[in-house]
């Protein structure tokens, strides 16, 4: 059983606890939470520009640029000096962007710096943000995957490729650091207005293409079960890899059908060669090197996290489908979403 953490190991006034990622809208709730939280004595925002949510009484903007060479530097003085408890890295893309070079520096080597600065420092705990993408979609997958399942990700995706990397660099660190708690968090895919994603713009077409001859099932997280997911993992210690999925799963013609949305299967050989001249000339936001998510399964189990760290999502797949439906991006036409 975890042992629950109320107070810093450091001072006894309450914990520091450094976030990445805090311009996105999981990182500005998860700030907001610990501007809240009584056990929390100071937080380090660290970004680029000053998010909105970094004017808190106990918040400090910290201006540090995560793909510069001196940032290992930085954040390694930044960590000594504020004796940070916790570090929350959640500075990680939703959806793939055609300069992959700076998504590249972002998420691998501004980990990669992180993680030197962390043991630099000897930060005693880190919390990573994760995802179920890094096991790929494949047509030889269980039917949910583990978290002892290898992450094999997808051909020529370097979205996918950089979250297997930055995973290796982190077991690499747990290796080499065992009295580190290190947790990684390997988020379902979240469903929400305000979190991009190439699945949450799929569904916001009033037509949508398909594969022909696929229907793979698929599993949406609520944006607030994946923030409770994260306040439990720094609240308590849960070192290792947790798959932080919904209940449920459904098929990618149901929730076409449930959207009212406009199914058009094309072939996958027509869609690859088209799509990949459109995505080559950014002339569409998805690469084809996605396709597989939308051709094969690739749902995970959440089993671990239940038992051992308590989590139990709110909302299913079902449900957190429905309030997206009803909050706007999709104009329902068919039936009784409540069934």
């Amino acid at each position: 059983m975890a042992k629950k953490k109320a107070k810093s190991k450091r001072d006894g006034a309450g914990r520091v606890i450094a976030v990445t990622g805090a311009s996105e809208h999981l990182g500005k709730l998860f700030v907001e939470h610990l501007q809240a939280h009584p056990g929390v004595r100071k937080i380090l925002v660290i970004d680029v520009r000053e998010p909105a949510c970094a004017s808190g009484r106990k918040t400090v903007f910290c201006p540090i640029d995560l793909t510069m060479p001196e940032a290992g530097h930085d954040l390694a003085s930044l960590f000594k000096t504020h004796q940070v408890d916790v570090l929350v890295h959640l500075a990680f893309l939703s959806h793939p962007l055609h300069d992959t070079t700076y998504a590249h520096e972002l998420q691998v080597i501004g980990t990669m710096h992180l993680l030197n600065a962390a043991a630099a420092a000897k930060t005693p705990k880190l919390v990573m943000l994760g995802s179920t993408m890094s096991y790929g979609a494949r047509p030889d997958n269980p039917n949910f995957l583990r978290e002892t399942d290898p992450l094999r990700g997808v051909r020529a995706c370097p979205l996918v490729s950089d979250l297997v990397e930055v995973e290796k660099q982190f077991n690499v660190f747990s290796q080499k650091h065992p009295k580190v708690v290190a947790s990684v968090l390997r988020m379902g895919c979240i469903l929400d207005l305000k979190v991009d994603g190439f699945i949450p713009r799929m569904l916001s077409q009033s037509a949508v293409p398909t594969l022909m001859g696929y229907d793979p099932l698929m599993q949406f997280l609520h944006t607030s079960d994946a923030l409770e997911a994260i306040k439990t993992a720094v609240d308590k210690d849960f070192p290792g890899a947790y798959n932080i999925v919904a209940e449920g799963v459904l098929p990618l013609s149901t929730i076409l059908r449930l959207g009212g949305r406009l199914c058009i299967p094309i072939p996958h050989c027509v869609w690859e060669k088209v799509g990949g001249f459109l995505w080559a000339f950014q002339a569409s936001s998805t690469p084809t090197s996605l396709l597989d998510y939308i051709r094969y399964l690739w749902v995970a189990d959440g089993d671990k996290a239940k038992k051992k760290m308590g989590f139990s999502p709110r909302y299913s797949t079902h449900q957190t489908l429905v309030e997206f439906i009803r909050l706007g991006r999709l104009n329902p036409v068919f039936g009784n979403l409540d069934q």
